[in-house]
């Protein structure tokens, strides 16, 4: 913990929402564990929506911590980071019929740009393209195809779901509308833009390099952060078959 001078902790109703949004993001998270583990339906699709859940889950713990220890001005690159996390969850989760192959693009684009990469050393790249082949192996009927063609013409795009999806920024505005006014407010947070800079600072016309209370924009950051991660725990539960939308309302 950060001394003294250097911990301002969150007003207790920003304490109890922050903690009721982890705790339903550890059950869905738990209880997609414990379906898969049942089933073992949609082996990539779980362990890539696994990935993206759990990284969503840690970096809204992070965003407490950073606004507890003074450097709230700084939340708004994480928060875009939990926008980009939600925009690949919906680029899985869209359509059923597609979540393996998308999953598997998700997982494994990064694997094929190393392995076709000259300057790779031999003992990655065999490293590499032995994940691959386990991951190629987890699929079934018509997604073997798709992949194997998915490898065999793969070129590397600006973002891993293109073609089915051109951007973050289109994902929100045509499939999740209701959060693409906060997608377009942080999008300058991950660029080093001016406004984007100085977003969530309270002293924003008197900045500092020293870590210093933002009752105001700590406020704004725990808010953002707790619904993002409420829609990625919503989206991932409602593909499982495990999320209640009455809950998802009452939490909203």
């Amino acid at each position: 913990m950060a001394d003294e001078k250097s911990y301002w902790p969150i007003p207790k109703d920003l304490g109890t929402l922050h903690d009721v949004i982890i705790e339903y993001a550890v059950r869905i998270q738990a209880v997609a564990a414990a379906k898969q583990e049942k089933t073992a339906e949609g082996p990539i699709s779980h362990s890539a929506l696994f990935t993206l859940h759990r990284i969503g889950i840690v970096t809204h713990r992070s965003i407490r911590s950073l606004c507890e220890t003074g450097w709230t001005q700084v939340s708004p690159i994480l928060i875009r980071t939990l926008l980009d996390l939600l925009a690949s969850c919906y680029a899985i989760v869209s359509k059923y019929e597609d979540a393996e192959f998308m999953a598997f693009k998700f997982m494994c684009s990064d694997l094929i740009k190393a392995v076709r990469d000259p300057n790779t050393s031999d003992e990655l790249r065999k490293h590499d393209q032995a994940q691959l082949d386990k991951m190629r192996q987890q699929l079934k009927g018509a997604d073997i195809k798709r992949i194997d063609d998915f490898i065999a013409n793969f070129k590397p795009l600006p973002y891993w779901f293109c073609p089915e999806f051109l951007s973050p920024g289109r994902i929100f505005k045509d499939r999740i509308p209701r959060l693409f006014d906060m997608y377009r407010q942080f999008s300058g947070s991950t660029h080093g833009s001016f406004i984007g800079s100085v977003l969530f600072s309270d002293s924003s016309d008197a900045p500092s390099i020293d870590p210093q209370e933002n009752p105001a924009r700590t406020r704004n950051a725990i808010v953002a952060s707790s619904r993002l991660l409420l829609d990625i725990s919503f989206a991932r539960g409602q593909f499982d078959g495990i999320a209640d939308l009455a809950e998802y309302k009452e939490i909203v």
